[in-house]
């Protein structure tokens, strides 16, 4: 699908189909990468609510959030069905946006590193930790988003940037010591060998803002 996304991207750029056609200079640096960067960045803020909130969504996505120790692997632990969910979302913000070849290949290089960080195991000392997260996810940010209790787990859904979680109100930050890893409704650590028989079944964890 990634393949189809590349080529809907450079369709785009020839075609000028998407959004940021509409604006003045839209073949300009800044427009092309800087602003699409930050709008891309934006439209997965609001696919990972959608993942969180949306209940077939979460049924895939619960995978991801069922690791008792959260470390770089974590980074693909994910659901085959969820796999298919994010491409399809990448695709329609290409489509809606515009995004060119280089954008898209940029964009998802910077995601692809953020958040091998974000779930590595190490968490940035606390006053360097607060600097950064001012504006972008810190390992700190998100292992408080896979905490195993709300409000925590549906909170921190920014991608590279915190700005939007700052915005929208879904902000937190957790100490490491009251961290625990997992979801409240499945911590029996059998979940791998059943990821099927979870969504087939609809088993759902908790779906609310505390």
């Amino acid at each position: 699908m990634m393949t189809v996304c590349l080529w809907l991207a450079a369709w785009t750029a020839k075609s000028s189909w998407g959004l940021v056609y509409l604006l003045p200079h839209a073949r300009g640096p800044l427009v092309k990468y800087l602003l699409m960067f930050i709008a891309l960045d934006f439209l997965d803020y609001l696919y990972h609510v959608a993942m969180h909130f949306v209940p077939i969504f979460w049924r895939f996505h619960l995978v991801h959030h069922s690791d008792l120790v959260v470390d770089v692997s974590t980074t693909v632990r994910e659901h085959p069905g969820e796999t298919v969910l994010r491409n399809v979302f990448l695709i329609c913000w290409v489509l809606l946006c515009g995004a060119s070849t280089e954008i898209l290949i940029m964009r998802q290089t910077a995601e692809t590193v953020a958040n091998l960080l974000a779930h590595t195991s190490l968490r940035l000392p606390a006053r360097l930790a607060r600097v950064l997260g001012w504006l972008f996810i810190t390992p700190n940010l998100h292992h408080a988003h896979h905490h195993f209790q709300m409000p925590s787990t549906n909170r921190n859904f920014g991608d590279v940037f915190s700005i939007w979680d700052r915005l929208f109100g879904t902000f937190i930050e957790l100490p490491r010591d009251e961290t625990i890893f997992g979801l409240d409704t499945h911590m029996e650590g059998t979940i791998d060998a059943r990821l099927l028989d979870f969504v087939s079944r609809g088993r759902l964890s908790r779906l609310w803002l505390a």
